[in-house]
């Protein structure tokens, strides 16, 4: 499990079991957005890699044919190489920070709402 998950599903089952301050949620949406980072290079750098294959394969010659291969071949290659899975993946890391962080954030504006409202 990603530490980004791992830290997200430790703070919601502590939500559940007692009552959360937005400095508590602005606490772990701080250290789940200081990962975001890392992750938005990785996928800069998987991207990078695949874009390299890409470019690779769209100028070798196609072996069944001894032409140039053809874009929808080399693109059609290059979606089916683990560079391009890397890069996905990488992808859909830095999707799932954006999605958590921006849960929190509504989390934290909900529970200050209700600290407002509730005079304390």
């Amino acid at each position: 499990m990603e530490k980004y998950q791992q830290l997200y599903d430790e703070f919601i089952n502590g939500y559940k079991k007692t009552e959360t301050s937005p400095s508590e949620v602005g606490e772990v949406l701080a250290r789940i957005a200081g990962l975001f980072p890392n992750y938005n290079t990785a996928m800069i750098n998987a991207e990078h890699e695949f874009d390299i294959l890409h470019k690779k394969i769209a100028e070798d010659t196609d072996e069944v044919t001894g032409k140039a291969m053809s874009s929808s071949k080399a693109e059609v290659l290059a979606a089916a190489s683990s560079e391009n899975l890397a890069y996905e993946v990488a992808k859909g890391h830095v999707t799932n920070i954006e999605t958590l962080i921006g849960s929190l954030k509504f989390l934290q504006k909900s529970l200050e709402v209700e600290y407002v409202n509730s005079n304390i």
